[in-house]
């Protein structure tokens, strides 16, 4: 295969995935939605939500049609539908800004076609998230299977920082503060992705890797069952099962042995019956649904958060920045952590995995030791949204939980994928990851409305209106959001008292 082709694909998949964090754009505009609109932060979340709905409903049938028709096709199919899902936003915006400027109301159920056509970019931010990491992981050595999977994954960290960056194009200063010109930022964004995603699906490629094609054949001649399926060196499992005296070659054996199916030998691939019939997918799962959901409300939410802190400080008397300035600085940081940490997670669970002298048996830590990370990132994100539900009072509080969100958020979303692709058929890991991510939209659909909930019952609660101030606004999703992070932490260790009875 030509260099400059495989070259081509790689740059190709990795602007997909610098342009494709749309969602994470949320904060910056949120808060103007709401007060442009009249929406209630109930609504708002919904909003909110349906991207992330849209985003991991439609993430399984992406990572299939990637693997089955080929990353170009999924990269087409993103183009369609950031163009139609962010321009149907700016339309929508417009209508209800010109509605309010002239004295009227917006439409009543102008929150349902705004949840519509951002359900719509959260799909396409799937299928160009999916047509880019699928290309660029079977393209990957398996020996750099962290590396393969973190280096996208970090690239696609950094869509937030750049997309934001955008805005300030679109923000005018004023004497009150900073106001971004929503309509045409959406507009905008919805040209430039439909663009790089279209060509985008003339450039990716599924170009594997030689060892990646020895790995598919020697699946398809020696298929492992899925309680199995776990001595690979950069698993992190078990060893194989010890083989009967009949499966000993002797004289009598054929040197070719027994002929595999056809199917399975051209493929590899495993039905998706048998992945979801290991109660490790499930155990993993839950990994993902408790520690990711309250991450994913954080992230959409942290706009609304702001707001309520800076109007406290101010109630208060104190001087603090714009709550659009303090947003833009917020998701900036979260960009950076995400790429910074997934880069330093991918290559250290590698390296941290990878036997010291290849002639020796793989120590029981290393085997485990991508498990032991998630862990570690679970119990820190339940420590730092227990301080949020009882410590924070101000806005300056409010950096060290963006800071852990991210790294802990990172090492879940890069690991967990490398954990897939280690223990089942990498032929399938489009599908197979793609499905464990809905694992992901369950906790966010739960998380990021019921935030929405306590927030308007506590702006009820003292008449303060459409908008709520004070603590009492987000502690209490902050208080749940570290006990679910605590039961992640707890999944994550009955997983590993699994895998280690099998060592």
């Amino acid at each position: 295969m030509s260099a400059r082709v495989r070259v081509a694909s790689g740059v190709a998949a990795l602007a997909n995935c610098l342009t494709a964090g749309a969602p994470f754009t949320f904060p910056l505009w949120a808060p103007t939605l709401e007060r442009t609109l009249h929406l209630s932060s109930s609504q708002l979340n919904i909003v909110a939500s349906a991207a992330i709905l849209g985003e991991y409903a439609s993430a399984a049938g992406f990572g299939a049609l990637a693997d089955r028709r080929g990353p170009g096709a999924v990269s087409f199919a993103a183009a369609v539908l950031f163009g139609v899902g962010f321009g149907g936003l700016a339309w929508r915006y417009q209508r209800g800004a010109d509605w309010n400027g002239a004295g009227g109301q917006p439409w009543e159920y102008e929150w349902a076609a705004l949840s519509l056509a951002w359900f719509i970019c959260g799909c396409a931010t799937a299928a160009s998230y999916f047509g880019a990491i699928t290309s660029l992981t079977k393209s990957a050595p398996s020996s750099h299977s962290g590396l393969a999977i973190g280096v996208p994954c970090a690239v696609f960290g950094l869509s937030p920082l750049f997309l934001s960056a955008i805005a300030s194009f679109f923000t005018t200063h004023t004497a009150t503060g900073e106001t971004l010109d929503v309509a045409k930022y959406l507009s905008f964004l919805g040209a430039l992705l439909l663009a790089v995603n279209f060509i985008g699906g003339s450039l990716i490629k599924e170009l594997p890797w030689e060892d990646n094609l020895d790995k598919v054949i020697v699946d398809a001649i020696e298929p492992f069952d899925d309680e199995a399926r776990v001595d690979e060196p950069d698993s992190g499992f078990a060893t194989s099962p010890p083989r009967s005296i009949t499966d000993e070659a002797n004289e009598r054996t054929s040197l070719l042995g027994k002929p595999a199916p056809a199917l399975e030998a051209s493929s590899g691939s495993q039905p998706f019956t048998a992945v979801l019939a290991s109660p490790c997918f499930w155990l993993l799962g839950g990994v993902v649904f408790l520690s990711t959901g309250p991450a994913e409300m954080y992230m959409a939410s942290v706009g609304q958060i702001l707001d309520t802190l800076v109007s406290n400080s101010v109630a208060a008397g104190a001087t603090t920045q714009s709550a659009l300035t303090l947003a833009k600085r917020h998701i900036a940081l979260l960009s950076v952590t995400n790429t910074a940490w997934r880069l330093i997670v991918g290559a250290a669970s590698d390296y941290l995995a990878a036997p010291s002298d290849k002639q020796a048996p793989v120590s029981v830590w290393r085997r485990h030791v991508r498990l032991i990370l998630v862990g570690a990132a679970c119990a820190l994100l339940a420590a730092t949204y227990g301080w949020g539900g009882t410590g924070l009072s101000t806005p300056s509080g409010l950096w060290i939980i963006t800071l852990l969100t991210a790294c802990s958020y990172g090492t879940v979303f890069t690991l967990t994928p490398t954990l897939i692709r280690s223990r089942w058929a990498v032929v399938d890991f489009g599908r197979n990851w793609g499905a464990a991510t809905l694992f992901s939209a369950a906790g966010a659909l739960l998380f990021t409305p019921l935030s929405g909930v306590l927030r308007d019952l506590a702006s009820r609660k003292d008449g303060d209106g459409p908008r709520c101030v004070g603590p009492r606004c987000y502690r209490p999703i902050f208080a749940l959001s570290a006990v679910s992070a605590l039961l992640a932490t707890a999944l994550v260790a009955v997983l590993a008292r699994r895998w280690k009875k099998r060592l």
